[in-house]
């Protein structure tokens, strides 16, 4: 244990001595930072709403004067377009013709009472229409969700970043070709080597909720879905430092890893849901979907159980399948 804890100390030494090694470990903070002073004007866009195209055209012209309208098929299609990342109001028409107003939870001040008003508009404030309301959100505003699910990716993925430019620094100085010739075993290496890549993102992480007033969260979820996504960096920085020379080599490997990140994040943001399938393959994805879901308060702990099924799943068939690359690049 000793040996172990000593590779971690000098781990941490040497990141904070070498200018990137110490950018990549507080690069996420920044990013938070930076992220913050964006967060209070999430609010002033303008108006975007989602209709039935059942709904009476004399409505949806009146709609259109407000701002831009999108028409949907059925109530399913509105709640899925209103709980998209941009700020959209859904109305649709329950059998009755009674108005269901669809929301999220985070829209900004007055959109809650706009599409009433506009509704009321096109009756000629007759009452002839009934308003009701469905809210099938969160309350936090989309832009701090995701915000704070992507720098908290950013510091997982650098950290196994962190991980392989510490090898590559160790393969330079020879230390690993001298391993052979001490006590201690390539076990005691690899889990010395990967503590950082454990323990930096979890410390970030709750830095990052913090400054982003992400605070009112199931810290218990947020740590197990931080630890169990680092075991997919932790291999994948192991693979970056056996296979680059040298740190140019390994920011390049690093930028490939981070294209397969955003478009797993892009995916779960963007896409419908029916389509996201084509993204199950990707560890990443599992972990945006599990991190969102804890920060909206929607995640419960046995979809967390399954989230992190795949990711340990997917995890131990990536190290499998290079396995053999990284023992012979530790040798």
């Amino acid at each position: 244990m000793k040996r172990i804890l000593s590779i971690f100390k000098r781990d941490m030494k040497s990141s904070s001595r070498e200018f990137l090694l110490f950018y990549l470990m507080i690069a996420p903070i920044l990013i938070a930072i930076g992220l913050r002073f964006f967060i209070p004007s999430v609010n002033m866009i303008s108006y975007q709403f989602a209709l039935d195209n059942q709904i009476e055209q004399g409505v949806v012209e009146t709609f259109k004067e407000y701002g831009s309208v999108a028409l949907l098929e059925g109530r399913e299609a509105i709640e899925d377009r209103v709980g998209r990342v941009d700020e959209v109001i859904g109305v649709t028409q329950d059998q009755q013709g009674h108005f269901i107003i669809v929301l999220e939870g985070n829209e900004g001040e007055g959109a809650q009472s706009i599409a009433q008003q506009i509704i009321h508009r096109a009756s000629g404030d007759s009452g002839a229409y009934e308003v009701q309301f469905s809210d099938i959100g969160s309350g936090k505003s989309a832009f701090t969700i995701y915000g704070a699910t992507s720098v908290i990716l950013i510091a997982i993925m650098l950290s196994g970043m962190v991980i392989g430019l510490n090898i590559i620094e160790e393969k330079e100085a020879g230390t690993i070709a001298a391993l052979s010739t001490t006590p201690m075993k390539n076990l005691e290496f690899i889990i010395g080597k990967s503590f950082i890549g454990m323990i930096l993102p979890i410390i970030e992480t709750f830095i990052i909720l913090w400054i982003l007033n992400v605070t009112e969260v199931n810290f218990a979820m947020i740590t197990l879905m931080v630890i169990v996504s680092s075991f997919v960096s932790i291999i994948l920085g192991f693979l970056i430092g056996v296979l680059s020379n040298n740190q140019i080599a390994g920011i390049a490997n690093m930028k490939f890893l981070f294209l397969i990140a955003s478009a797993s994040f892009l995916g779960v943001v963007l896409l419908p849901i029916k389509q996201q399938v084509f993204l199950y393959w990707s560890p990443v994805y599992w972990t945006v979907l599990g991190l969102s879901n804890v920060i909206t308060h929607s995640a419960s702990w046995g979809e967390l159980g399954q989230f992190s099924a795949w990711i340990i799943g997917l995890t131990l068939i990536i190290f499998g399948i290079f396995r053999k690359k990284i023992k012979r690049g530790l040798a």
